[in-house]
């Protein structure tokens, strides 16, 4: 019983930390984001972070196009949670990345750190190759100005031609 208290009293000594993510409207994604970035993860590296308390993943992206701003032709990423040999630390809303996705990324960073992800997951856009013709579509689409919900399955969410996502952002970047 003594061992259970003193466990429990050094649990309650330690900091707790969680995610916590403000719901971003399209125009303030694309306004909080130095940089919009279409391209291909070429690599993706878990390290412990600074402080050894957690896992965060180095996502290298290969830049086909800026839609926004310019960092050059790769572009390093952090975002939280990975895996460090058998340790693995999955954060729940934080975007996953393997080799080979291709995605177009709102990108931030505070002075010269390395950059993140605008909003988490929701500055995370895969691109897919549309069936008909051939052509890249972003997943999923801007939503129409004012959409405060949207519902699954909703018509809406069509995936966008990538050249009318590049339209969209600089629509929102423009009305900002």
């Amino acid at each position: 019983m003594r061992a259970i208290f003193v466990a429990v009293f050094i649990l309650l000594g330690l900091p707790l930390s969680a995610l916590t993510v403000k719901p971003l409207s399209f125009e303030e994604l694309v306004g909080e984001s130095a940089a919009v970035v279409h391209g291909r993860v070429t690599d993706v590296r878990s390290q412990w972070t600074a402080d050894r308390r957690g896992i965060e993943s180095l996502v290298v992206v290969d830049a086909i196009d800026y839609l926004k701003g310019s960092w050059g032709g790769q572009v390093i990423v952090r975002v939280p949670g990975g895996q460090v040999g058998t340790f693995v630390n999955l954060i729940p809303g934080a975007p996953r990345f393997v080799e080979g996705d291709r995605v177009v990324l709102f990108l931030k960073a505070d002075g010269p750190a390395v950059p993140v992800i605008t909003g988490t997951s929701q500055g995370v856009y895969r691109v897919a190759i549309d069936q008909r013709s051939g052509g890249p579509m972003v997943v999923p689409p801007v939503t129409e100005p004012g959409a405060s919900v949207t519902a699954r399955g909703d018509l809406s969410r069509r995936p966008l031609s990538l050249p009318a996502f590049a339209e969209a952002v600089r629509r929102a970047g423009a009305a900002r």
